[in-house]
């Protein structure tokens, strides 16, 4: 008789623990779900399933080209249909290694598994007039290989029913550049004082040197956009380029000297 109390005991933590597990929706995902290359999202087989909710996922707070050794605060928006939502993201360089480091928000969470980092909510998210957003912290490398950078999220969209049928996942993809920033080049031994700032830039940058010079304003590919007369301090008007990646190349004296910045 006590035998058959113990089984029935265990046999009822069982079926209580299986409840709870299937009732998650979706607390704290396992991580490597982001849809990443060789990943899943939560909609697959053995997890959740069966809905034909639609929308989309928007990474925001990241410039197309950013800085070593930077921290972004960044936000992912799940806008669509469904009732409740939740979220994953990784970071990964062009060998899909992690890469920078991530920091939970408010509603986040911190998971690692094979080799990568993760973030993901907490808790499930209500959406309010079609939307819900988590913010959280990257901080950028200090270099990182073929100057590439791939974010991969993945969102799940569910009914809140507390099971996990008639819930389908969203997924999206953002890339950014981290360039290789150059020493300055110089054609012989000679120096001369050389100001360039700001850097980063949006609308101008401002030239110093210690008399009558030129500059040359060249893209990624080497292509000249822009040129000028300097005459100890010149402002340059870079407001039409495009962002990205620049070369200001300074001749003075018949020495050169070259600074890399980038226009954002």
């Amino acid at each position: 008789m006590k035998f058959k109390f113990t089984i029935s005991i265990v046999l009822l933590t069982v079926f209580f623990l299986s409840f709870s597990f299937h009732k998650m929706d979706p607390n704290n995902p396992p991580a490597g779900r982001t849809g990443a290359p060789g990943e899943t999202t939560c909609q697959t087989a053995g997890c959740h399933s069966g809905g034909n909710y639609t929308g989309s996922l928007e990474l925001t707070g990241l410039p197309d080209t950013i800085i070593a050794n930077q921290s972004y605060s960044l936000t992912l928006t799940n806008t669509s249909n469904a009732i409740k939502a939740g979220f994953q993201l990784t970071v990964l360089d062009s060998s899909n290694t992690k890469v920078g480091t991530l920091t939970a928000g408010t509603g986040c969470s911190m998971a690692n598994a094979g080799g990568r980092q993760y973030v993901r909510q907490s808790s499930p998210h209500t959406l309010s007039n079609g939307s819900t957003s988590w913010t959280f912290n990257w901080k950028a490398p200090a270099s990182v290989p073929n100057d590439s950078i791939h974010f991969y999220f993945a969102s799940l969209c569910a009914n809140g029913n507390g099971q996990k049928t008639s819930d389908n996942a969203l997924k999206n993809s953002k890339s950014v550049v981290l360039p290789t920033f150059v020493s300055a080049v110089k054609d012989d031994l000679k120096d001369f004082n050389l100001y360039f700032f700001p850097n980063p830039a949006k609308d101008f940058v401002t030239i110093e040197i210690p008399g009558r010079g030129d500059v040359k304003i060249l893209d990624e590919n080497g292509k000249v956009v822009l040129k000028a007369e300097v005459v100890n301090s010149k402002q340059l008007d870079i407001s039409k380029l495009s962002n990205g990646l620049y070369f200001a190349s300074v001749q003075f004296k018949g020495n050169l000297q070259s600074r890399v910045f980038i226009k954002n």
